[in-house]
Protein backbone atom coordinates (compact mmCIF):
# COMPACT_ATOMS: atom_id res chain seq x y z
CA UNK A 1 0.00 0.00 0.00
CA UNK A 2 1.12 3.36 -0.72
CA UNK A 3 -0.22 6.70 0.81
CA UNK A 4 1.13 9.71 -1.31
CA UNK A 5 1.03 12.94 1.18
CA UNK A 6 0.73 16.39 0.18
CA UNK A 7 2.34 19.70 1.57
CA UNK A 8 2.76 23.12 0.65
CA UNK A 9 4.70 25.35 2.90
CA UNK A 10 6.10 25.71 5.97
CA UNK A 11 4.41 28.38 8.30
CA UNK A 12 0.74 29.65 8.80
CA UNK A 13 -2.07 29.62 6.90
CA UNK A 14 -4.56 27.49 4.71
CA UNK A 15 -1.97 25.73 2.60
CA UNK A 16 0.64 25.39 5.27
CA UNK A 17 2.46 23.49 9.00
CA UNK A 18 4.16 24.74 11.49
CA UNK A 19 7.81 23.79 11.10
CA UNK A 20 7.69 22.22 14.79
CA UNK A 21 4.48 19.91 13.42
CA UNK A 22 5.90 19.40 10.05
CA UNK A 23 9.05 18.12 12.64
CA UNK A 24 6.55 16.12 14.42
CA UNK A 25 5.04 14.32 11.28
CA UNK A 26 8.62 13.32 10.23
CA UNK A 27 9.68 12.07 13.38
CA UNK A 28 6.98 10.25 13.07
CA UNK A 29 7.49 8.59 10.01
CA UNK A 30 10.87 7.92 10.68
CA UNK A 31 10.48 6.46 14.18
CA UNK A 32 8.15 3.88 12.92
CA UNK A 33 10.51 2.83 10.03
CA UNK A 34 7.86 3.88 7.00
CA UNK A 35 9.38 3.88 3.90
CA UNK A 36 9.39 7.17 1.58
CA UNK A 37 9.63 6.06 -1.84
CA UNK A 38 10.18 7.95 -5.29
CA UNK A 39 7.83 7.27 -7.96
CA UNK A 40 8.61 4.32 -9.44
CA UNK A 41 10.92 2.95 -6.65
CA UNK A 42 9.91 -0.71 -5.57
CA UNK A 43 7.05 -1.47 -3.61
CA UNK A 44 6.25 -4.28 -1.05
CA UNK A 45 2.76 -5.29 -1.25
CA UNK A 46 0.70 -6.39 1.60
CA UNK A 47 4.07 -6.12 3.58
CA UNK A 48 4.43 -2.64 4.84
CA UNK A 49 2.99 0.90 4.18
CA UNK A 50 4.95 3.45 2.06
CA UNK A 51 4.71 7.10 1.80
CA UNK A 52 5.97 9.75 -0.62
CA UNK A 53 5.78 12.62 0.52
CA UNK A 54 5.19 16.05 -2.27
CA UNK A 55 5.69 18.98 -1.83
CA UNK A 56 3.86 21.43 -4.18
CA UNK A 57 5.05 24.65 -5.95
CA UNK A 58 8.58 25.05 -4.60
CA UNK A 59 8.63 27.61 -2.32
CA UNK A 60 12.02 28.87 -0.66
CA UNK A 61 10.59 28.00 2.72
CA UNK A 62 11.19 24.06 1.31
CA UNK A 63 14.49 24.59 0.78
CA UNK A 64 15.42 26.69 4.15
CA UNK A 65 13.21 24.78 6.47
CA UNK A 66 11.48 21.76 5.20
CA UNK A 67 14.75 20.31 3.54
CA UNK A 68 16.90 20.64 6.72
CA UNK A 69 13.81 18.18 8.17
CA UNK A 70 14.22 15.72 5.30
CA UNK A 71 18.49 15.61 6.20
CA UNK A 72 17.73 15.23 9.83
CA UNK A 73 15.36 12.41 9.48
CA UNK A 74 17.23 10.80 6.16
CA UNK A 75 13.47 11.24 4.46
CA UNK A 76 12.93 11.53 0.99
CA UNK A 77 10.54 13.72 -0.84
CA UNK A 78 9.34 14.88 -4.54
CA UNK A 79 8.81 18.13 -5.19
CA UNK A 80 6.71 19.73 -7.64
CA UNK A 81 7.93 22.72 -9.51
CA UNK A 82 6.22 25.31 -11.63
CA UNK A 83 9.36 25.99 -13.91
CA UNK A 84 8.37 30.00 -15.02
CA UNK A 85 8.81 30.82 -11.57
CA UNK A 86 12.29 29.04 -10.95
CA UNK A 87 15.62 31.79 -11.14
CA UNK A 88 18.70 30.82 -11.76
CA UNK A 89 20.34 32.38 -8.49
CA UNK A 90 19.26 35.39 -6.57
CA UNK A 91 20.85 37.85 -4.25
CA UNK A 92 17.46 38.80 -2.77
CA UNK A 93 17.46 38.32 1.30
CA UNK A 94 16.02 35.63 2.87
CA UNK A 95 13.31 37.93 4.71
CA UNK A 96 11.79 38.53 2.01
CA UNK A 97 11.29 36.11 0.29
CA UNK A 98 9.55 34.00 2.85
CA UNK A 99 7.09 36.93 3.61
CA UNK A 100 5.17 36.38 0.30
CA UNK A 101 2.17 34.97 0.60
CA UNK A 102 0.90 32.32 -2.16
CA UNK A 103 -1.65 34.10 -4.06
CA UNK A 104 1.06 37.16 -4.77
CA UNK A 105 3.91 34.97 -5.54
CA UNK A 106 2.26 34.15 -8.90
CA UNK A 107 1.49 37.42 -9.64
CA UNK A 108 3.12 39.36 -12.52
CA UNK A 109 7.05 39.57 -11.92
CA UNK A 110 6.80 39.21 -8.39
CA UNK A 111 9.31 36.01 -8.73
CA UNK A 112 11.66 38.43 -9.86
CA UNK A 113 11.47 40.94 -7.55
CA UNK A 114 10.79 38.93 -4.29
CA UNK A 115 12.19 35.22 -5.55
CA UNK A 116 9.73 33.61 -3.32
CA UNK A 117 10.62 30.11 -5.07
CA UNK A 118 13.59 28.11 -4.97
CA UNK A 119 16.33 28.65 -6.82
CA UNK A 120 18.18 26.38 -9.60
CA UNK A 121 21.11 26.27 -7.51
CA UNK A 122 19.12 25.26 -4.57
CA UNK A 123 17.58 22.89 -6.53
CA UNK A 124 20.43 21.39 -7.67
CA UNK A 125 21.78 21.63 -4.05
CA UNK A 126 18.61 19.41 -3.03
CA UNK A 127 18.76 16.82 -5.54
CA UNK A 128 22.29 16.03 -5.29
CA UNK A 129 21.81 14.45 -1.90
CA UNK A 130 19.06 12.07 -3.40
CA UNK A 131 16.72 13.15 -0.76
CA UNK A 132 14.64 15.29 -2.98
CA UNK A 133 13.26 14.36 -6.45
CA UNK A 134 11.81 16.76 -8.91
CA UNK A 135 8.79 16.49 -10.75
CA UNK A 136 6.91 18.87 -13.26
CA UNK A 137 4.21 21.48 -11.69
CA UNK A 138 3.54 22.75 -14.96
CA UNK A 139 5.30 25.96 -16.66
CA UNK A 140 3.04 28.66 -15.70
CA UNK A 141 0.59 26.68 -12.48
CA UNK A 142 -2.39 28.06 -14.30
CA UNK A 143 -5.55 25.66 -14.15
CA UNK A 144 -4.88 23.28 -17.38
CA UNK A 145 -9.10 23.61 -18.13
CA UNK A 146 -9.04 27.31 -18.51
CA UNK A 147 -9.65 28.47 -22.51
CA UNK A 148 -6.83 29.11 -24.89
CA UNK A 149 -4.41 27.28 -21.95
CA UNK A 150 -1.49 26.15 -24.38
CA UNK A 151 -0.79 22.87 -23.30
CA UNK A 152 2.70 22.43 -25.15
CA UNK A 153 4.04 25.14 -23.27
CA UNK A 154 2.44 24.14 -19.47
CA UNK A 155 2.99 20.03 -20.49
CA UNK A 156 5.84 19.88 -22.46
CA UNK A 157 8.14 23.21 -21.92
CA UNK A 158 7.98 22.92 -18.43
CA UNK A 159 9.63 19.58 -18.75
CA UNK A 160 12.13 20.44 -21.33
CA UNK A 161 13.29 23.36 -19.22
CA UNK A 162 13.57 21.47 -16.10
CA UNK A 163 15.33 18.55 -17.16
CA UNK A 164 17.94 21.40 -19.01
CA UNK A 165 18.23 23.41 -16.30
CA UNK A 166 18.96 20.31 -13.71
CA UNK A 167 20.56 17.68 -16.06
CA UNK A 168 18.12 14.98 -14.46
CA UNK A 169 15.36 13.28 -16.26
CA UNK A 170 11.64 14.75 -15.35
CA UNK A 171 9.09 11.21 -15.23
CA UNK A 172 6.69 12.78 -12.93
CA UNK A 173 3.65 15.45 -14.02
CA UNK A 174 1.50 16.96 -10.85
CA UNK A 175 -1.59 18.67 -11.82
CA UNK A 176 -1.42 22.61 -10.70
CA UNK A 177 -4.95 22.35 -7.86
CA UNK A 178 -5.67 19.17 -9.58
CA UNK A 179 -7.66 20.29 -12.67
CA UNK A 180 -7.60 18.27 -15.65
CA UNK A 181 -9.79 16.18 -17.98
CA UNK A 182 -9.50 12.73 -20.01
CA UNK A 183 -8.09 14.25 -23.05
CA UNK A 184 -4.85 16.34 -20.89
CA UNK A 185 -4.26 13.32 -19.31
CA UNK A 186 -3.86 11.52 -22.52
CA UNK A 187 -1.53 14.03 -22.74
CA UNK A 188 -0.03 13.99 -20.37
CA UNK A 189 0.76 10.30 -20.59
CA UNK A 190 2.35 10.43 -23.34
CA UNK A 191 5.41 12.86 -21.86
CA UNK A 192 5.44 11.61 -18.16
CA UNK A 193 5.04 8.12 -16.68
CA UNK A 194 3.92 9.20 -12.97
CA UNK A 195 0.96 11.52 -13.06
CA UNK A 196 -0.04 12.75 -9.62
CA UNK A 197 -3.43 14.58 -8.61
CA UNK A 198 -5.16 15.06 -5.08
CA UNK A 199 -7.75 12.42 -5.41
CA UNK A 200 -7.83 11.51 -1.12
CA UNK A 201 -7.22 7.77 -1.72
CA UNK A 202 -4.85 5.07 -0.88
CA UNK A 203 -2.82 3.50 -3.69
CA UNK A 204 -1.72 0.10 -4.42
CA UNK A 205 0.69 0.99 -6.96
CA UNK A 206 2.24 4.18 -8.40
CA UNK A 207 -0.19 4.12 -11.30
CA UNK A 208 -2.91 2.72 -10.16
CA UNK A 209 -5.39 1.89 -13.16
CA UNK A 210 -5.81 5.01 -14.73
CA UNK A 211 -2.44 6.22 -14.50
CA UNK A 212 -2.90 8.36 -11.50
CA UNK A 213 -1.23 8.90 -8.29
CA UNK A 214 -3.70 10.08 -4.97
CA UNK A 215 -2.31 12.33 -2.53
CA UNK A 216 -3.74 12.81 0.96
CA UNK A 217 -4.31 16.67 1.76
CA UNK A 218 -1.85 16.79 4.67
CA UNK A 219 -1.58 20.79 4.88
CA UNK A 220 -3.13 22.51 8.40
CA UNK A 221 -2.20 18.73 10.03
CA UNK A 222 -1.25 18.41 13.70
CA UNK A 223 -0.32 15.05 13.81
CA UNK A 224 0.11 12.18 11.24
CA UNK A 225 -2.15 10.34 13.31
CA UNK A 226 -5.50 11.74 12.67
CA UNK A 227 -5.59 11.36 8.71
CA UNK A 228 -4.66 7.68 9.66
CA UNK A 229 -7.21 6.67 12.18
CA UNK A 230 -9.41 3.62 10.89
CA UNK A 231 -12.37 5.00 9.52
CA UNK A 232 -9.63 7.77 7.45
CA UNK A 233 -8.38 4.39 5.99
CA UNK A 234 -12.02 3.05 5.20
CA UNK A 235 -12.45 6.38 3.31
CA UNK A 236 -9.33 6.44 1.44
CA UNK A 237 -10.12 3.23 0.27
CA UNK A 238 -13.79 4.26 -0.92
CA UNK A 239 -12.72 7.24 -2.66
CA UNK A 240 -9.86 4.73 -4.52
CA UNK A 241 -13.07 2.86 -5.51
CA UNK A 242 -15.12 6.36 -6.82
CA UNK A 243 -11.92 7.71 -8.57
CA UNK A 244 -11.10 4.69 -10.48
CA UNK A 245 -14.90 3.64 -11.53
CA UNK A 246 -15.01 7.73 -12.84
CA UNK A 247 -11.88 7.34 -14.16
CA UNK A 248 -10.40 10.50 -12.67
Amino acid sequence: MLLTLLFHRAGFGKYANSIENLDKIFKNISDQKRLTKFPGEFLEKFKNIHYCITFDDAFFDFYLKIFPLLKKYNLKALLAVPAKYILDDTDIDNKTRLNVDIKEAFEEDVYRKKAPFCTFKEILEMTDTGLVQIASHSYSHQNLLNKNIDLDKEIIKSKIMLEKKLNIEINSFVYPMGKFNKQIHKFVQKHYKYIFRIGTAINFSWQNFNNLNYRIVCDNTKSLEEKFYFSCYLKYFLYYLINTFKGR
